[in-house]
């Protein structure tokens, strides 16, 4: 006799399955909200955790009443993120040229990473409007201008077969080639920036072409090329020979200048140091902090510089001379001294001064620092003394 399952377990267990399948709502994953990137204030590129080299267009939207300027910026990410107070000391330098006017998914400025050393970074873009200043910040990204040696590029080649001996070949009608390049007229150099301030990116050799992408904005007529391991720089006119049409070509905006020595005053004495000794103290720069950064024009702001005894000998009372101005012509400079008391081997000592800055807002500035100005200390390196620098766009504020 063949058995019955019974009917009313079918319906028991119909009934336990939507309940089995609700044990497990806590596990269910909400897709990521798009609402929370405002449509307005945006990077859209580079996204988070990518790796980028060389010059890269960074592409968003800032698209607000009001606006008055903005650029984005860049600083080392420490990696260790407990440590907030390391990482709020890593000052922000710009990686763009400041802009005036709204941008809608379009290219916010070109970075140039060669600025910057291999390794992570995060960018933050900095906004000046009627309604105050505003971020937006987006982090990982790795710099690698240098990457391992282990890691190589696979060349692919297409292997021809030979041609038929018993046929004729066809004429073949050269095409007429009228793509814009440039020949090298001798060995030269290829710069991230149309002057030779800038650092070298590259080289093309005499007799050498390369593709022409456009000439610099600022009116230097350098050619801004792309070399056949695809490295882009500019190079100068008059050590090149240009061919084809060169119409229609692109204006490219050069990253900033790189910062340059400022001359020091004749009103400040300068004493020749005297010859380095042996062994005995060597003073450098530690960790520079800026409060607020950017400063704001016509605003005082305190500049707080640490100062390491690197050396074996004890170090006298010294003095750091800090200059603000205007980036690559040194206008508009603003100055304060910092005392330091003694400071032993091995050990630093931490100082601040304040400056006020009133002129050339929403234009690019440098804080140039001078280390032992007066030469009052005797060290075993004077030539680590200077250069060390900050960078900031200054906000227009009362001026």
């Amino acid at each position: 006799m063949r058995a019955r399952f019974p009917g009313f377990l079918i319906v028991i267990m119909l009934l336990l399955v939507p309940l089995a399948l609700g044990q497990d709502g806590n596990s269910v994953i909400e897709p990521y909200d798009e609402m929370m990137v405002n449509p307005d204030v945006n990077i859209s590129f580079p996204p988070p955790v990518y790796v980028v080299r060389d010059s890269i267009d960074i592409r968003g939207t800032v698209n607000l009443p009001n606006i008055l300027s903005f650029f984005v910026e860049f600083r080392p990410l420490v990696v260790d993120m407990m440590d907030s107070d390391v990482q709020a000391e890593e000052p922000w330098s710009p990686a763009t040229q400041p802009q005036r006017s709204s941008v809608v998914d379009g290219i916010l400025g070109t970075w140039n990473t060669m600025m910057a050393r291999d390794g992570l970074h995060e960018l933050r873009l900095n906004i000046n409007s009627g309604d105050g200043p505003q971020y937006v910040r987006l982090s990982p990204i790795r710099v690698e201008n240098n990457p391992p040696s282990f890691v190589e590029e696979t060349i692919q080649t297409e292997v021809e077969e030979p041609p038929d001996p018993t046929v004729e070949p066809e004429p073949v009608e050269e095409a007429l080639d009228d793509s814009p390049r440039v020949v090298a007229q001798v060995n030269s150099n290829v710069r991230s920036g149309d002057n030779t301030l800038y650092p070298v990116v590259g080289f093309l050799l005499e007799g050498k072409i390369a593709k022409v992408l456009g000439t610099s904005s600022r009116g230097t007529s350098w050619y801004f090329i792309e070399l056949d391991n695809g490295v882009r720089g500019f190079i100068h006119p008059n050590i090149v020979r240009a061919e084809g049409d060169l119409s229609n070509l692109d204006l490219v905006a050069p990253p900033p200048l790189p910062p340059t020595p400022i001359p020091i005053p004749t009103a400040i004495p300068v004493v020749a140091p005297p010859a380095a000794p042996a062994s005995g103290p060597n003073l450098v720069f530690g960790p520079i902090r800026m409060d607020p950064h950017p400063a704001t024009c016509n605003e005082t702001y305190t500049i707080h510089v640490t100062v390491q005894n690197n050396g074996n000998g004890d170090a006298g009372g010294f003095s750091v001379e800090v200059r603000d101005s205007r980036m690559g012509t040194g206008a508009g400079q603003a100055t304060t001294q910092i005392g330091y008391p003694p400071v032993p081997a091995g050990q630093s000592r931490s100082a601040f001064g304040r400056i006020t800055q009133n002129q050339h807002y929403e234009e690019l500035h440098h804080v140039n620092l001078f280390l032992d100005i007066h030469n009052q200390v005797a060290e075993t390196n004077e030539g680590d003394n200077h250069g060390a620098t900050a960078a900031y766009v200054l906000r227009r504020g009362r001026c």
